[in-house]
């Protein structure tokens, strides 16, 4: 208790050390009470205040037409003893008597009006409020369905409604202006110009466009006609999101805030026709005759899946809050500005940032991680600048990822207005929009990514597009797969060369080889005096003495392992094949997990201005493959950045994905038609490969067992160490090594680093 009156004592003293007198302390409450209560005059106050009442109105206004009975005593009808039935009393029965006699059946409007109006004034600011245009749709509408009562009641036709006396229905309005259009219109016309009336006002009172209705109705019907639906409900979401045409209605206009939001844009749509099946462009440098083409069929796309029905993205509200939220977390790093536009896309949304006056672009880009974790995004990409804008573009991924299917791809008119027979469908753009290139201009391509990242599939996916659109006659192709895992399915195909080579010392001479028919191909064209295949082939075409040149694309799946094993002759090969082979018709499509200068050296790299760069583990790769940093940055499982040959451009691509049964089955469907035809110098190149192997294996040195005990019990296998234990030529020592190699006791030699020895020493004596 002493305690209690200690603590109020010290109070009492600190106020009155404060305030001298009793009149400055009621001043100083007075003052802070005015700010805690809310003016009259304040005009949001004052607004809400009027909304109110407005509602109010609009609810006694109900429930008087709702409970409306002629017997009741009112303004025109005086009686007495009789109890009133009106729920809101005489004043409601006086109401309600009013309003149906002056407007008939339209009286049903008022309560909706006056309600609107009351929303309108509480939730809607000042500027965006549109109540002329909303009066004007009412009074319409009031005016149209009274006489348009009123005509019915005069016509053939009866009918009963909730309103039983006054004016039949049409109310005073009602009478009046249905007796002078019947005179001077007759039924018919009368009609046709109340019925317009009414749906005039109703456009003007519920701002909606009838146009845009049977469009999208049509859109509806169309989809589900084709399958279609997932691809209309996408883009109906975003564009009721998004585009905004036209006023909002006063009672939609709740999110009249978005005057201050960021403004939401989408990318224009592509062309709505419905998708059909892919089928070959007529290509205008070729005429093959069928006897050449003999009676091969393009695949169908039928073979691909359907992809499965999506839900669109995030709501216009939610990329408005990503807005507010990103503009928050830069301005808590220090660095002001707004965002401008949102571009929402199947996978990331591109948030356009302007920064303020004084704001280094190399402030926001050190940001990315910090954002990343105040967004709470696995990661976030910052484009800075914009090309062509002064706007930073900041990548964020989306809650829900959609998938990318090849089908789609393939189906779409951005892939078929490509005339080319070497088109790739790649996937979509951020925007969504489907993303495909053509690789006879690139003309080589070089792809990285790390383990996961997508690498795999999107080499299916460039397979797959050149058999979608190209026959055996037309496209030939070597694929070489040194991990036996990704090209094998395709096996046995008529447009290989050879069949899919999985040895590097095959692949060395296959390369070799196509060097070979690279100079080839420049002698037909000297005599010829034409200076490409696409000049040459009018002219065979043309000619009965001259056989047509196919295009040949190589595949590499793993470039990393060829350059281990023989990196002089596949490296010099490469080279001259990227500068020379694009008139000859010879296309590289180079792709490796590892991007280190070792692999990818400056000599490759100087020949492939194309390059797709997935995900890869760091800055130094994502420069080695790009020159420029973000690939560390991207999301993986197809998330790719596109470099285009000439340009400089980075484009991100989300990749298409296609599954391992929807490859057999295209691959089944081109081998029941045609049976391959390899090339024989390039299967004397696999075959003489293998009698090197044979060769080897027989000719084994006569020290080569003490040679394998010494390196098993040491676990030491290098050319040197065997010279100076077993007393042998450099030489014999790093021949005994290869064998080893090739017998899987060790590892490859990986720069200055030992090698691995496999086997043990207690496995050793059982080998």
């Amino acid at each position: 208790m002493q305690s209690q009156l200690l603590v109020h004592q010290l109070i009492i003293e600190n106020v009155c050390d404060k305030f001298e007198t009793f009149e400055e302390l009621l001043k100083s409450v007075a003052i802070r009470a005015r700010h805690l209560i809310p003016k009259v005059t304040d005009k949001t106050y004052i607004d809400e205040v009027v909304g109110i009442a407005f509602i109010l109105f609009a609810l006694l206004i109900a429930v008087s037409l709702a409970s409306y009975s002629p017997a009741d005593p009112s303004f025109s009808t005086v009686t007495s003893n009789i109890e009133v039935q009106n729920a809101v009393g005489k004043i409601g029965a006086g109401f309600a008597e009013f309003f149906v006699q002056i407007f008939g059946v339209s009286s049903y409007l008022l309560p909706v009006f006056f309600l609107i109006i009351g929303v309108t004034q509480i939730r809607v600011k000042p500027a965006a409020r549109n109540n002329a245009s909303l009066i004007t749709g009412f009074a319409l509408m009031a005016i149209s369905l009274a006489t348009l009562r009123q005509i019915v009641w005069k016509s053939p036709v009866e009918t009963t409604l909730l309103i039983a006396e006054p004016y039949n229905n049409g109310g005073m309005i009602g009478e009046i202006v249905a007796g002078f259009f019947l005179h001077y219109f007759a039924l018919t016309g009368a009609y046709i110009i109340f019925s317009s009336l009414l749906l005039i006002g109703a456009m003007l009172a519920f701002p909606f466009s009838p146009t845009r209705s049977l469009k999208q109705g049509l859109g509806i019907l169309r989809a589900l006609k084709t399958g279609g639906l997932r691809a209309w409900r996408g883009h109906k979401e975003k564009k009721d999101a998004f585009e905004g045409e036209g006023a909002l209605s006063p009672a939609q206009q709740v999110v009249a805030e978005l005057e201050e939001a960021p403004r939401v844009n989408r990318q224009p749509e592509i062309a709505s026709a419905p998708p059909q099946i892919a089928t070959k462009p007529k290509q205008e440098i070729f005429d093959f005759d069928q006897e050449d083409i003999g009676d091969y069929r393009l695949p169908p796309l039928t073979l691909l899946s359907d992809p499965p029905l999506m839900t669109g993205g995030m709501s216009q509200k939610e990329l408005i809050a990503q807005s507010h939220i990103l503009q928050k977390k830069l301005r808590d790093f220090g660095v002001e500005g707004r965002v401008t536009q949102v571009h929402p896309g199947p996978v990331i949304t591109m948030f356009e940032f302007a920064p303020a006056a004084g704001v280094k672009l190399n402030k926001i880009t050190s940001l990315s991680d910090d954002l990343a974790l105040g967004m709470r995004a696995l990661s976030v990409r910052i484009v800075a600048p914009l090309p062509g804008k002064p706007t930073v573009g900041i990548e964020i991924p989306n809650p829900k990822r959609e998938a990318v299917f090849l089908k789609e791809v393939l189906s779409s008119p951005a892939h078929n207005r490509i005339s080319s027979i070497l088109k790739l469908a790649l996937g979509k753009d951020i925007f969504g929009n489907p993303f495909s290139t053509d690789l006879s201009k690139m003309p080589h391509l070089l792809i990285a990514g790390a383990t996961g990242s997508g690498k795999s599939v999107g080499l299916n996916s460039m397979v797959l597009s050149i058999l979608f659109s190209s026959t055996p006659a037309e496209v030939k192709m070597l694929m070489i797969d040194p991990k036996m895992l990704e090209f094998t399915l395709y096996d046995g195909i008529p447009h290989l060369i050879t069949p899919v080579i999985v040895r590097p010392k095959a692949a060395s001479a296959a390369l070799k080889k196509m060097v070979a028919e690279m100079q080839r191909r420049y002698e037909l064209l000297s005599e010829k005096s034409v200076r490409n295949i696409e000049s040459y082939n009018k002219l065979a075409a043309q000619s009965e003495d001259m056989d047509l040149l196919p295009y040949i694309v190589v595949f590499i799946d793993e470039l990393a392992d060829l350059m281990m094993v023989a990196s002089k002759d596949v490296e010099d090969s490469i080279a001259r094949l990227a500068q020379m082979a694009r008139a000859a018709g010879i296309h590289l499509v180079l792709a490796t997990q590892r991007p280190s200068v070792d692999v990818l050296t400056g000599l490759i790299k100087a020949n492939f201005p194309a390059r797709i760069a997935f995900n890869v583990s760091s800055k130094t790769d994502s420069r080695t493959i790009l020159d420029a940093n973000g690939a560390e940055k991207l999301l993986g499982k197809g998330d790719m950045l596109y470099l285009s040959a000439g340009t400089g451009k980075l484009t991100r691509v989300h990749g298409a994905y296609i599954a391992e049964d929807e490859v057999k089955k295209v691959v089944t469907f081109i081998k029941e038609q045609s049976q391959p035809y390899y090339e024989s110098a390039f299967s004397e190149g696999e075959s003489s490969e293998k009698e090197y192997s044979d060769e080897t294996s027989d000719d084994r040195d006569d020290r080569y067992e003490d040679a394998r005990e010494l390196v098993i019990s040491t676990r030491q296998a290098s050319a040197s160490f065997l010279q100076r234990r077993m007393r042998v030529g450099y030489p014999r020592a790093a021949r005994m090594i290869e064998m080893m190699e090739e017998d899987g006791l060790i590892g490859p030699a990986v720069g200055s680093k030992p090698r691995e020895v496999f086997v043990r020493k207690e496995e050793g004596d059982h080998v």
